[in-house]
């Protein structure tokens, strides 16, 4: 398991807005949050298919990316962050 914690930068939904990223990563699923407020958040997660092939062998840079992803496809929520390694 890995955890990340990360403040990022929200840069749509209004005025960019500041905001944690929190993502446990286990070996075969994901779950994340995007923070702002205790009225303002979102979680969503992914769990391994043939479709997305895992997540298993992505670097964190990469993993990270496909979490930005699907935050920005499946809930519309874009944010900036600075590389982790």
């Amino acid at each position: 398991m890995r955890e990340y914690d990360l403040p990022i930068i929200v840069t749509n939904h209004g005025p960019a807005a500041s905001a944690q990223l929190k993502v446990i990563r286990l070996p075969t699923s994901w779950y994340a949050v995007v923070w702002e407020s205790p009225k303002r958040y979102a979680s969503f997660s992914q769990d391994r298919t043939e479709l997305n092939g895992g997540h298993e062998h992505l670097s964190d840079n990469d993993f990270l990316g496909r979490v930005r992803l699907v935050a920005s496809f499946a809930h519309g929520i874009d944010f900036d962050y600075s590389e982790v390694l």
